[in-house]
């Protein structure tokens, strides 16, 4: 199993980190490490000169939120973090969570359905979502009841790493260009990372306000600060992202009926030529 987690949680967010304390209980979880998270809202123009000159933040505005830029970018260097962390000790494993989440489903059944999900990875899984959101549907492809191989997944609330996995999402992170779920998920595409996702999920957004998004009017997702957005796009969105779902197979009668037609033409043709 996954020989340690990672909780991202903010050094004044102490009532979220009281809050999980409950929630990783029932997780059964080994090694629980409070990884203190960046706040972004805090970074001054220096701190900010100072990464870039570090090459942990890329020099121009990059592919930020302009209305929460500064949010995104403590989040992804967070995120950034625990990963160097992983690669520093040279972890097999490692799960990273978000501190403001919920499990999925009843809580005495949660460690079963984690043990069975991560048992349907197969070898040489890099990257494991736990919770996301914005996939498309119709992309993604089905292994067992419990596990899919995502499309273009976001969110970056739940997910478990291996090593290589960690290593990958850590240079993709260097220097950080945008929010961390935008940087994985063309990884996740492409198959340059090997991810698989639970499904159903394990893991929902909780329902404290959300850092990043809390004064983001522009997120419709987000009411009252939470921020729940849906685990596939609404179908409304797939024209605007070019991916229009695919008309439905013609019922079998049909294509009975149309394979007939041209074996009857082909026939036709013969008799004319002869």
């Amino acid at each position: 199993m996954i020989p340690v987690t990672y909780v991202i949680n903010l050094a004044a967010s102490t009532a979220r980190w009281r809050d999980m304390q409950p929630l990783l209980s029932a997780m059964q979880l080994p090694n629980c490490i409070r990884f203190e998270a960046i706040e972004g809202a805090a970074l001054t123009a220096m701190d900010l000169a100072a990464l870039e000159a570090e090459g942990q933040l890329i020099s121009s505005s990059g592919d930020f939120d302009a209305k929460c830029r500064l949010g995104e970018i403590g989040c992804a260097l967070s995120h950034r973090g625990v990963l160097a962390d992983i690669v520093r000790r040279r972890l097999p494993s490692a799960l990273i969570l978000e501190d403001d989440i919920e499990l999925d489903g009843e809580a005495a059944a949660w460690p079963d359905r984690f043990a069975r999900g991560f048992a349907d990875l197969p070898d040489g899984w890099e990257l494991w979502y736990l919770y996301r959101c914005f996939d498309i549907e119709h992309r993604v492809r089905r292994l067992s009841p419990r596990t899919i191989v995502p499309w273009t997944p976001q969110g970056g609330a739940a997910y478990a790493v291996t090593l290589a996995g960690a290593q990958k999402l850590l240079a993709a992170l260097t220097p950080v260009t945008s929010a961390v779920d935008r940087i994985y998920a063309p990884l996740v595409q492409s198959r340059v990372v090997s991810a698989y996702a639970a499904s159903p999920m394990l893991i929902q957004p909780g329902a404290h306000p959300s850092v990043i998004n809390r004064d983001n009017p522009s997120k419709q997702w987000v009411e009252n600060g939470v921020n729940r957005p849906p685990e596939y796009w609404p179908e409304a969105y797939l024209e605007h992202l070019g991916e229009a779902i695919p008309p439905p197979l013609a019922p079998e009668s049909s294509r009975s009926t149309l394979w007939q037609s041209l074996v009857n033409r082909a026939r036709r043709l013969v008799r004319r030529s002869s």
